[in-house]
C-alpha cells in the first residue's frame, strides 16, 4: 500500500508535490475536520464544511444530509480558490433499517469521529483497516494509494450483530493537463 520513496515527488502540472507532506497534512486536516469538530460552517444550501490551513496546502470537506450525506474532501495549493491537487468523494452513511433509531446512530457517528482521529499517513483516506471498542467494529478497504484509491467503509453494532453504516470512497491526485 505504501509507495516507495523513490515516487515521493509527483508533479501536478507546474507544482511539485511531495506526497510524504501531503499524507502527513491529510492527517492534520481531518483531525482538525469532522473528526475533531473544529471549524464547521454552515452553508446557505444548508452543506456543513470544514476547512483547515497549514504551510502550502488548504483542506476543504463539504457534506450534506445527515443520516445519509455525500461530501468530498479538496486539498489546494495554498489557498481555497488555488490549484485542486488531491481529491476525495464519498458517499453512504446509515443503513436505511437503521435511520429511525436516533440513539443507534448518534453513538454510530460519535464511533466514527473516534475511527477518523486515528487516520494515519499511511492511510490518509479515513481511519485505520480495523478498529473496535466495546460497542463497534470498524473495517475499512481501500484499493490504491493516495495518487488514485477507491474502497469503502463499515461500521457494524456488536450488539446487534449487524452492519449500521457503510459509506464508499474514490480519489486522488487531479492531475492537470500540462500547457
Amino acid at each position: 500500500m505504501t509507495v516507495t520513496k523513490l515516487f515521493r515527488k509527483i508533479r501536478l502540472g507546474e507544482l511539485e508535490i511531495d506526497l510524504e507532506e501531503l499524507e502527513g497534512f491529510l492527517v492534520a486536516a481531518k483531525r482538525n475536520g469532522y473528526a475533531g469538530g473544529e471549524g464547521k460552517k454552515r452553508e446557505a444550501d444548508g452543506s456543513k464544511t470544514f476547512t483547515y490551513q497549514e504551510g502550502n496546502f488548504h483542506y476543504t470537506d463539504n457534506y450534506a444530509g445527515s443520516y445519509q450525506a455525500p461530501g468530498n474532501e479538496i486539498v489546494r495549493w495554498q489557498k481555497d480558490d488555488g490549484q485542486r491537487i488531491w481529491y476525495m468523494a464519498y458517499s453512504g452513511g446509515m443503513l436505511p433499517a437503521f435511520r429511525h433509531n436516533d440513539i443507534l446512530s448518534e453513538n454510530t457517528f460519535k464511533f466514527l469521529k473516534e475511527v477518523l482521529m486515528l487516520v494515519t499517513p499511511e492511510l490518509p483516506f479515513r481511519g485505520p483497516l480495523r478498529h473496535e471498542n466495546t460497542g463497534f467494529e470498524y473495517l475499512l478497504e481501500i484499493n490504491g494509494d493516495i495518487k488514485r484509491f477507491s474502497g469503502g467503509e463499515i461500521i457494524r453494532s456488536k450488539r446487534l450483530k449487524d452492519v449500521v453504516f457503510s459509506q464508499d470512497l474514490i480519489g486522488g491526485l487531479v492531475i492537470p493537463k500540462i500547457k
